[in-house]
């Protein structure tokens, strides 16, 4: 069920950025701005900002109740192969300029600048198998949804999605984060000709990933070692008896530098998202818990690893790098996509 945006909101959103930030953070200590809700109130502002834009067709597009269905569909599929069953969203390309630089600023309150530049690239290396001047470019076929209205009293969401991209965030009551399932991919990873020569996705995990593999003894190696591949799927929820008993090497066995290499891969899933956030998340749950951690590995060469996983009692990671040229990478929570356990602890305390 779609909703409609109440004047107030709209009035809301038209205030000057730095009043609007003001009004969303009145009250709240600094210590706790410290943890999340300084992002959680720019999040709102930002979001504000953009429905604030959008005529009565653009909001039919990109508004939905926070209790619609559509809020934990994803997927990261070319609009081309989901002819029957479109995206949903407000499709970038029928954006003005304001509304896209209002969705890119939404995105930058969210991610770190790393992670925003490497959401750039990848719309860059899918423009490049279309006519880049055209008007539905493969790069402007990313879509935006808002779930429920944004503040950081309610409960609401944003997603941001298309080809090799799922961006989800979910804030409970406007400033507990959820970010999974989080979906970053690129075919091909590298650009080596025209003028956008020398874009590199990926590095981090890719370079990561072959750093550690490459220390293993072989008994680490056969430990490790998965017999075959499972590339991130796109189900709403996760099945966590799929992944029990974890395959893999555990944390505990590996060495300090072996242990470095594999918080570094953490990390580069992790520390896509600003710093505050991540805190956020972490002071509910464990990100790097080392003591439930696995690794699992497909080799693919002395060059680059095929495919990693790993996982820990609460997340789940996994990599797919076939050919060291098409990635496919998630982050996901067994229990808290899309703020699943926030929202189950929300209507415990309401009744």
């Amino acid at each position: 069920m779609k909703i409609k945006v109440t004047t107030s909101i709209n009035r809301l959103a038209s205030l000057p950025s730095r009043f609007m930030l003001a009004v969303l953070t009145i009250g709240v200590p600094a210590s706790a701005l410290a943890h999340g809700e300084k992002s959680a109130a720019a999040l709102a502002e930002a979001a504000n900002e953009l429905i604030a834009t959008l005529d009565q067709e653009k909001k039919g597009e990109a508004l939905f109740s926070f209790a619609d269905k559509e809020r934990s569909s994803w997927h990261f599929f070319p609009d081309r192969m989901r002819k029957n069953n479109p995206r949903k969203g407000l499709p970038y390309m029928s954006m003005t300029n304001q509304q896209k630089e209002l969705t890119k600023k939404l995105l930058q309150v969210l991610l770190t600048s790393h992670a925003f530049n490497e959401l750039e690239d990848i719309r860059i290396i899918h423009g490049l198998h279309g006519d880049w001047d055209a008007a539905d470019n493969p790069r402007h076929r990313y879509y935006v949804s808002i779930f429920g209205k944004p503040s950081i009293n309610n409960s609401w969401g944003f997603s941001f999605e298309g080809h090799h991209l799922s961006v989800n965030c979910t804030l409970v009551d406007g400033r507990h984060f959820a970010v999974t399932p989080s979906f970053w991919g690129a075919g091909p990873v590298t650009v080596k000709q025209g003028p956008h020569k020398g874009i590199e996705t990926f590095k981090n995990e890719r370079y990561a990933a072959i750093k550690l593999v490459n220390t293993f003894s072989e008994e680490q190696s056969v430990q490790a070692m998965l017999e075959k591949r499972r590339g991130p799927g796109t189900s709403s929820k996760l099945n966590r008896n799929v992944y029990l008993p974890p395959s893999g090497i555990r944390y505990a066995d590996l060495d300090e530098e072996q242990q470095g290499f594999l918080l570094e891969l953490v990390r580069a899933f992790a520390h896509k998202y600003r710093p505050d956030v991540i805190k956020e998340i972490e002071g509910r749950k464990k990100i790097e818990d080392t003591s439930t951690m696995t690794f699992a590995y497909v080799p693919g060469s002395n060059k680059y690893v095929r495919h990693f996983r790993i996982q820990t009692k609460e997340y789940l990671i996994e990599f797919d790098n076939p050919g060291d040229n098409h990635v496919h990478s998630a982050w996901r929570d067994f229990d808290g996509d899309f703020g699943r356990d926030l929202i189950l602890e929300h209507l415990k305390k309401e009744h």
